[in-house]
C-alpha cells in the first residue's frame, strides 16, 4: 500500500471504526451497570453479566482497533505517531482507556469500566478537532528523547485522565448521597459490598430492601441538583474551550468547535451524574483515584526529567522557562500538592478530590492553552 492509502486507512481505523466501538461499549456498559438491581431483587446474574462481557468485548476490541490505527499511522508517515496535538491526544485515549479496563479489571470492579470508555470516547473525540494529516517531523526535534519524553508524559496524562474519572465520580456519588465517604448509605445504590457479596447489603436479612429504598432515595438526590450540574459544567468549561476553539479558528468554525466541546461535556456530566446511585461506595472510589494518580505522578515525573535531557540536545539547554516547560512544573506541583496532602496531612474526602480537580485543570490548561494561545517553543505541537 502507498503511504496515502495508508493514511486514508488510518483515518478509517480511527472514524469511524475505533469511536463506534468506545461509543457502543459505553453505553452497553452503563447500561449494565443499572442491571446491578432489577425490581428490588438483585439481577438474574445472566443478563446482567452476558450485557457486562459484550460490552467489555466492544471496549477490547476498540482497543484493538485503535492500536491498529496507531500503526498504520506510523507507517503512514515511516515515524512513531507522537509529533502533533492530534497523535498525542488520541495515544492518551488509548493509553487512558487500555490502562483503565486493566485496572478495573484487577481490581475486580468492572462496574466502572462504562466509565472509563465514557471517558476514553471524549478524548477520542477532542482528537478529532485537532485531526492533521500524517507529515514529517521537525529535523531538529528527531532525536531518541523524544520517544521517551513523549511516550511517558502521553502515558502520564492517560493515566491522570483516568484518574480524574474517578475523583469526579467520587464527588458525584458523595453528593448525591449526601455524605463524605464514612456515613450511613456510603455504599450507595449497591448491593454488594466493596469487597465482594458476603460485605455488602446482600450479606444481612432484608438487604435488598434496604438496597432497594438506598438506590431510590440516591436517585432522587441524584435528578434534583441536574439542571445546576449541567450550568455548573457549561460555565466551567466554556471560558477554556472558548480561548482554544477561537485561537485555533476565530471563524464561526472555531465557535462551532467550542460551543460543541462544551456541550459534550455537558451531556457527559449529565450522564455520569444519572449513573451515580449505581457507584460503589466513596471509599472505592477515592482508593482507585488515588493509586492511579500516583502511578501517573511517576511517570510524569520521569517524562518531565526526559524533556529536560532532550531539550539540551535541541535546544542547548535543560530548562527555559518556556511556556509548556513551565506548564508542566505546575501540574508537577499540582499534583504533588494532592499526594502530599494525602500521605502527610491527612486530607480525604472531598478536600482531597477538589485538589484532585485543580491539578487536572492545571494540566489541561498547560495541555491546550500552551500550545494553542502562547507562542513558544512548543508550539510546533500544534501543527
Amino acid at each position: 500500500m502507498t503511504q496515502a492509502e495508508l493514511a486514508d486507512l488510518s483515518r478509517i481505523l480511527y472514524s469511524p471504526v475505533t469511536l463506534a466501538h468506545y461509543v457502543g461499549a459505553a453505553v452497553v456498559l452503563l447500561g449494565a451497570l443499572t442491571q446491578n438491581v432489577d425490581g428490588g431483587k438483585p439481577a438474574g446474574g445472566v443478563r446482567g453479566l452476558l450485557t457486562r462481557r459484550v460490552g467489555l468485548a466492544l471496549a477490547w476490541t476498540g482497543v484493538a482497533t485503535h492500536v491498529a490505527h496507531e500503526v498504520v499511522r506510523g507507517l503512514a508517515q515511516s515515524r512513531l505517531p507522537l509529533g502533533n496535538m492530534f497523535e498525542v491526544t488520541s495515544l492518551m485515549a488509548l493509553v487512558g482507556v487500555a490502562g483503565g479496563l486493566w485496572y478495573v479489571r484487577s481490581r475486580r470492579r468492572d462496574e466502572l469500566a462504562g466509565f472509563v470508555m465514557l471517558c476514553g470516547t471524549l478524548v477520542l473525540g477532542l482528537a478529532l478537532l485537532m485531526y492533521a494529516e500524517p507529515g514529517p517531523l521537525m529535523p531538529i526535534l528527531d532525536t531518541w528523547w523524544r520517544h521517551f519524553h513523549v511516550s511517558l508524559l502521553v502515558g502520564g496524562m492517560g493515566v491522570f485522565a483516568a484518574g480524574f474519572v474517578f475523583i469526579a465520580l467520587y464527588l458525584l456519588a458523595d453528593t448525591a448521597r449526601g455524605e463524605d465517604g464514612r456515613g450511613p448509605g456510603a455504599g450507595g445504590g449497591r448491593v454488594h459490598g466493596p469487597d465482594g457479596p458476603e460485605s455488602g447489603l446482600a450479606a444481612e436479612p432484608g438487604s435488598v430492601a434496604v438496597a432497594t429504598e438506598a438506590l431510590t432515595a440516591a436517585a432522587l438526590r441524584a435528578r434534583i441538583p441536574a439542571v445546576k450540574l449541567a450550568v455548573g459544567t457549561f460555565l466551567g468549561t466554556s471560558l477554556v474551550s472558548w480561548v482554544w476553539a477561537v485561537s485555533m479558528d476565530p471563524t464561526a468554525d472555531g465557535v462551532r468547535r467550542m460551543l460543541t466541546v462544551n456541550a459534550t461535556m455537558v451531556v457527559a456530566a449529565l450522564v455520569a451524574r444519572h449513573f451515580a446511585p449505581y457507584l460503589p461506595s466513596t471509599d472505592v472510589l477515592d482508593s482507585v483515584a488515588h493509586r492511579l494518580v500516583a502511578f501517573a505522578f511517576v511517570l510524569w515525573t520521569v517524562g518531565t526529567i526526559a524533556g529536560a535531557m532532550w531539550a539540551e540536545q535541541s535546544w542547548g539547554r535543560f530548562w527555559g522557562w518556556d511556556p509548556k516547560e513551565t506548564g508542566a512544573f505546575l501540574a508537577w506541583v499540582a499534583y504533588a500538592g494532592y499526594l502530599h496532602g494525602r500521605a502527610t496531612r491527612g486530607v480525604r474526602g472531598r478536600r482531597a478530590a477538589w485538589i484532585g480537580v485543580g491539578a487536572f485543570v492545571t494540566l489541561m490548561a498547560t495541555y491546550l492553552v500552551a500550545n494553542y494561545v502562547i507562542v513558544g517553543l512548543h508550539s510546533y505541537a500544534g501543527l
